[in-house]
């Protein structure tokens, strides 16, 4: 993981958007296939002919959730260009080495 961004401002909001949308749609999917289960140990067959339309709007919504995702990593790709710095792996390496001075120091 990086502290690295990408883009304007405006885009890096669009992008967020983009992505808290993804994780709403991806946790509703969760609870209705939930409840869908839920009713069917129950029993409940009563709206069972709605499965096929509700299972066709959720494969094309994980199907424009997954297109976003991939848009948004073209776009943004993984934040680390040609001699940007990856503070994350810069933090490791520096608390191994105080980490490494730490017991130097007290033996």
């Amino acid at each position: 993981m990086t502290d690295q961004s990408g883009g304007t401002p405006t885009e890096q909001k669009s992008a967020a958007e983009r992505i808290e949308e993804a994780r709403q749609l991806y946790e509703t999917i969760g609870e209705t296939l939930s409840v869908v289960l839920d009713l069917v140990k129950a029993g409940d067959f009563k709206d069972i002919d709605l499965l096929p339309k509700q299972m066709s709007r959720l494969t094309d919504a994980i199907a424009e959730a997954r297109k976003r995702e991939a848009d948004f990593n073209d776009k943004f790709g993984d934040g680390l260009g040609e001699g940007d710095i990856d503070f994350t792996a810069l933090r490791r390496e520096i608390g191994c080495r105080l980490g490494r001075i730490r017991r130097c120091c007290r033996s």
